[in-house]
């Protein structure tokens, strides 16, 4: 059986100058760190590049290529890998197989949403439940669709309708972190295995 590994870090435990940082993650990493003015996006993305140097040793850019959605996918070819963050976490999947993966805080139920992208079967759900319950369901659905739509590479976009039917044609692995929802996607039954990880600023080591 393929395996995946869902390495979770909360990027306030992530206590270090940047300046160390930035001379080792890929440039494309240091681009969109510093572009942005938004604290907790920039340790997203620090921290998004430094798990790819510690886990994949991804420092440089020419060592990620991209498939025709922009899905990055390594040169190497001996594993595959699928990043995502939100709030507090950052959550890195490597696998033996393709993969998708997402990560979103619990948000509030948002009907638009639910009426453009959900099915008939999920809208009968929600409408069966209220408040903290019912956004939770709405959250845990939409990282299903996330995750799984990142592993096809496509996204939201113009292939959204054409594959909206057979989204779920994959496996899905989900579970909850704190207010978080975590969802892997892979094209068949894998085993998982998480792990949460922290950086020691003076050995610039992780532990696990």
């Amino acid at each position: 059986m393929k395996l995946v590994k869902i390495i979770i870090a909360n990027i306030h435990h992530f206590k270090y100058n940047p300046e160390q940082i930035l001379s080792q993650i890929a440039p494309c990493y240091v681009k969109k760190y510093k572009s942005t003015t938004i604290q907790t996006s920039a340790r997203q993305e620090l921290v998004s590049g430094l798990l790819l140097k510690q886990y994949l040793g991804i420092e440089r850019d020419n060592q990620i290529t991209y498939n025709a959605y922009n899905k990055p996918l390594l040169v190497s070819e001996n594993k595959y890998y699928n990043i995502s963050h939100s709030g507090d976490y950052v959550v890195l999947a490597i696998a033996d197989c393709n993969v998708g993966i997402d990560v979103e805080k619990i948000r509030k139920y948002h009907e638009p949403t639910v009426n453009k992208v959900f099915s008939t079967k999920q809208k009968e759900q929600l409408l069966k439940i209220d408040g903290e319950k019912k956004d939770e369901m709405f959250t845990k659905i939409w990282t299903e669709y996330e995750a799984a739509l990142k592993l096809k590479g496509t996204g939201f976009g113009e292939e959204w309708d054409k594959g909206k039917k057979s989204v779920y044609n994959c496996s899905i692995y989900t579970f909850k972190k704190e207010d978080y929802f975590i969802t892997c996607a892979t094209e068949k039954k894998t085993s998982i295995v998480t792990k949460n990880c922290i950086l020691n600023p003076l050995s610039m080591q992780f532990f696990i």
